[in-house]
């Protein structure tokens, strides 16, 4: 199994990057198991986790916060698939539960993010984006980009 959980201040183009391999990989299925959403390309056994509907907050700000209850269930049911590639991004895999179960490759996309919350009018309040700047602070990282083109450009290099 090969996971990688993407990680980045709000805005820096992790959600960008996900949509962009949702349709790189013609991963159109979704799915779930419990409560963990994921898009899937049966193919590849590629699973993009989140729930990329088109709405403003999408991607892993789509799932319940509850969802970690669910991580054990998943990685059972991955582990009866054949190599599963695991693919995330965001806050809500960003807790000690699903690192420490999942062991993820974490790439972090640099930057403050604001020119991205600026795109897409964000709402989120101060205390919201220095909260998850902190926790983005306290992980440490296996690979760093500057940018998510750079991310995007890793994964059909080196992953897919």
């Amino acid at each position: 199994m090969q996971v990688y959980l993407v990680i980045g201040e709000c805005g820096v183009g992790k959600t960008w990057l996900m949509k962009k391999l949702i349709d790189y990989l013609e991963t159109k299925n979704r799915a779930k198991v419990g409560k963990v959403k994921f898009n899937l390309n049966k193919e590849k056994n590629i699973y993009i986790l989140g729930n990329y509907d088109g709405s403003m907050y999408e991607g892993s700000d789509k799932l319940s916060m509850a969802v970690a209850g669910d991580f054990e269930f998943f990685y059972h049911y991955l582990k009866t698939t054949n190599n599963p590639i695991v693919i995330c991004e965001g806050d809500r895999f960003t807790n000690k539960t699903f690192i420490n179960m999942f062991k993820p490759t974490i790439i972090k996309i640099n930057g403050d993010g604001s020119t991205g919350r600026e795109l897409r009018k964000s709402t989120q309040t101060p205390r919201q984006l220095k909260s998850i700047a902190t926790r983005v602070r306290n992980i440490s990282e296996n690979i760093t980009f500057d940018n998510s083109e750079k991310t995007f450009e890793f994964f059909q290099k080196e992953i897919i």
